[in-house]
């Protein structure tokens, strides 16, 4: 009875994976993380990301739980020299929490690691601190205890320092520890506070709303990354 579980799953993963002849996905099954129902699953990039000129190849990743396909995925990418690799972090808008992100994100980093060599990932595309969700609001209490709610944005070099030792620096550190990898740099522009209400606008939130700060800081977000 279990064997005609399993298959079952595996059909449908099959069908909600499927793509043409030119267009394989291929679909690893991961028991690391989640369940034994988890499935990573790979799918060739083409034109969803700019760069083409210069990429090698890409390659999304994402999970499917059972029979829920996430809706976050990774894309890594290589350069035409093969020097570098890069990820993209894609997700909609207020659609995931961060917590899950990272999960997925764990589960992902080995079958990656099958198809690039993750000693060459140099660069995250993070994106907008706010649709981070809740590592938003606990960096946004880490900056205001450290500096103050009405700090003047005018040394981007010093946001970039704080960021890399603040709980987004520690947990990008612990994820990608395993790859003999840590957190060199962290990027940042147009760097404000920003709203409570874009906060929720913008990302999936667990934290109890009476704990969320008025106002969050907010930019966009790139992550360099360093061999140990």
């Amino acid at each position: 009875m279990r064997a005609l579980e399993i298959l079952g799953i595996l059909i449908f993963v099959l069908l909600s994976c499927g793509q043409n002849k030119n267009d394989k996905t291929v679909l690893t099954e991961d028991k690391s993380v989640f369940t034994p129902d988890t499935i990573v699953c790979r799918k060739p990039i083409t034109d969803e990301i700019a760069g083409a000129a210069y990429r090698k190849r890409a390659i999304g990743y994402f999970v499917i739980v059972k029979s829920d396909t996430s809706v976050f995925t990774c894309i890594f990418s290589e350069s035409k020299t093969g020097e570098k690799v890069s990820m993209d972090m894609r997700f909609p808008r207020a659609s995931t929490t961060y917590s899950q992100r990272m999960t997925e994100l764990t589960t992902i980093l080995p079958e990656a690691a099958k198809d690039f060599k993750l000693d060459s990932l140099k660069s995250i595309h993070f994106g907008r601190l706010v649709t981070n969700g809740d590592i938003a609001i606990e960096v946004t209490e880490q900056f205001i205890d450290k500096f103050g709610a009405e700090y003047k944005f005018s040394d981007y070099d010093r946001v970039s320092q704080f960021l890399k030792q603040s709980k987004l620096g520690t947990d990008l550190n612990s994820i990608f520890k395993p790859y003999s990898l840590h957190v060199d740099r962290i990027s940042v522009e147009k760097v404000f506070f920003t709203t409570k209400r874009d906060l929720y606008w913008a990302s999936k939130i667990e934290t109890a709303s009476t704990s969320v700060p008025d106002r969050i800081l907010d930019c966009m977000t790139w992550v360099g990354l360093k061999n140990d």
